[in-house]
């Protein structure tokens, strides 16, 4: 990472058009950066404005141009997001407008950022460790409800109390320990061999908590699939429409209607999931649908989940027994719930289940009814794909490596421990055991860290951020 001593400037909203968009700045010239380009609202000058504050204005792209609405937000240092001077103008959201805005600041003195370099500058600065600016970037590449929880929580730095309680808890022992060795020779005991093994013990127990309360936060940057598969016509189409509160399907009478693999977002109780519908599975002699019905053969082999849909109503219902069994052949690790639509009409649930071989659940995309059964039957095969309840943590894997090498070293500390009669004749081995504990978890949190760890962790960081 370059030093911090220079003025950065960078496009910090979303790409592509927007109502506004905005160029941020930090550094010790900031503030004379953005005097060049911004003019106050009633004349005043931007280096006379004090503390946090909000300036109607215009901003000023080109040194001859126009003049553009803006407002200007300064934050000074040392209380802002990167504990230096950092200046946010806000203007018209179009891109070409921003990147001309950008180029005259940079063509006045300031530096184009790096990707992640203001969250840095609040790392080095001390207003976030480590771990929660791994929560920033996590925030920013959020694209479900469920990874956004989980980047909330690190950016608001529950991992980061939690893993301070246990590393104070591993310096305390550390201590005990670390004074066994130094008077070893003396007639002092510090504390008794039993209660230091227990010590030891409820330490580690800790750590593996920690670590066995947590999900690796990679395994939700996809959201899990959920396949409706069926024969044609049996309103798999319809349900898409009903389960995400959308429009997405054409629905029709007319068989055939769907052709290309739709997706769409929907809440399955307490789980996000993608939706998959795509053309029915029975095989046909024309090319066009034979093409959609392999493209919905490959979507049922990398399905999460599959809800298997029949029309309750039909009278027909051959070779759909054996469509099912294709479907389980396709992808057998994949749950299957066998839904029963159009029970609205009518439907022989008992006669269903005999030809299924097993339970079906009565749904209706027509009125709604038995809707909320099959998001909780999906959203429960889907649990572990949920956002963690009841304090469990999402973590990158580089999170969970240094908290599984604090669990192996308390672990084996504990394992030192556990049988000496007395402590003194391990005590080295386990000091260093604790030793390496704990600076796995410093280095989690930041307190300890190497610049290539710093260059691997703000590389994922848009430019902006």
């Amino acid at each position: 990472m370059r030093g911090c001593e220079d003025t950065i400037a960078a496009i910090s909203s979303a790409v592509g058009q927007s109502a506004r968009g905005l160029v941020r700045l930090s550094g010790p010239e900031a503030v004379a950066l953005a005097e060049q380009v911004f003019r106050c609202d009633g004349g005043r000058r931007v280096g006379d404005l004090t503390g946090h504050v909000r300036q109607a204005g215009q901003v000023l792209i080109r040194p001859q141009g126009p003049l553009l609405p803006a407002e200007l937000y300064l934050f000074r240092s040392p209380r802002s997001y990167t504990g230096q001077d950092l200046v946010e103008l806000h203007t018209i959201g179009a891109a070409p407008l921003l990147t001309m805005l950008l180029e005259r600041i940079l063509w006045a003195g300031a530096r184009l950022a790096d990707p992640g370099e203001f969250t840095a500058r609040a790392f080095f600065s001390g207003k976030v460790d480590l771990a929660q600016a791994e929560g920033v970037a996590a925030t920013v590449a959020s694209q479900s409800d469920a990874q956004l929880v989980a980047a909330t929580r690190l950016l608001d730095g529950e991992l980061s109390r939690r893993t301070r309680g246990i590393g104070e808890a591993l310096t305390d022992v550390l201590a005990l320990v670390t004074a066994e060795i130094d008077f070893a020779d003396e007639p002092i005991e510090f504390i008794s061999s039993a209660e230091l093994v227990g010590r030891v013990a409820q330490v580690a127990g800790q750590v593996r908590e920690l670590l066995g309360g947590s999900v690796a936060i990679e395994r939700m940057e996809v959201l899990p699939r959920v396949m409706l598969v069926g024969g044609t016509n049996v309103g798999k189409s319809c349900l898409l429409n009903r389960l995400t509160g959308l429009d997405r399907a054409i629905c029709s009478p007319l068989a055939g209607t769907t052709r290309d693999v739709l997706t769409a977002s929907a809440d399955l109780a307490d789980c996000e999931a993608l939706l998959l519908d795509a053309a029915g599975l029975d095989v046909t002699d024309d090319p066009l649908e034979r093409a959609a019905h392999a493209a919905a053969r490959d979507a049922v082999a990398v399905a999460d989940a599959v809800a298997f849909v029949v029309d309750a109503s039909a009278d027909d219902h051959r070779g759909e027994a054996e469509l099912l069994g294709e479907v389980r052949q396709l992808n057998a690790r994949a749950p299957v719930v066998v839904v029963a639509n159009k029970t609205d009409l009518r439907a022989d649930l008992a006669g269903l289940e005999t030809r299924f071989g097993g339970e079906m659940l009565p749904v209706s995309a027509l009125t709604g009814a038995g809707l909320e059964a099959l998001r909780r039957r999906l959203g429960g095969h889907l649990a572990d794909r949920a956002p963690p309840q009841g304090g469990r943590l999402l973590l990158h894997d580089r999170q969970r490596r240094q908290i599984a090498l604090a669990a192996e070293a308390t672990g084996r500390a504990a394992d030192l421990l556990a049988p000496a009669g007395e402590v003194a004749d391990v005590a080295e081995l386990a000091a260093v055991e604790l030793r390496a504990a704990l600076d796995a978890l410093k280095e989690l949190t930041g307190d300890v860290v190497t610049e290539d760890i710093l260059a691997s962790i703000f590389a994922r960081f848009c430019i902006g951020k």
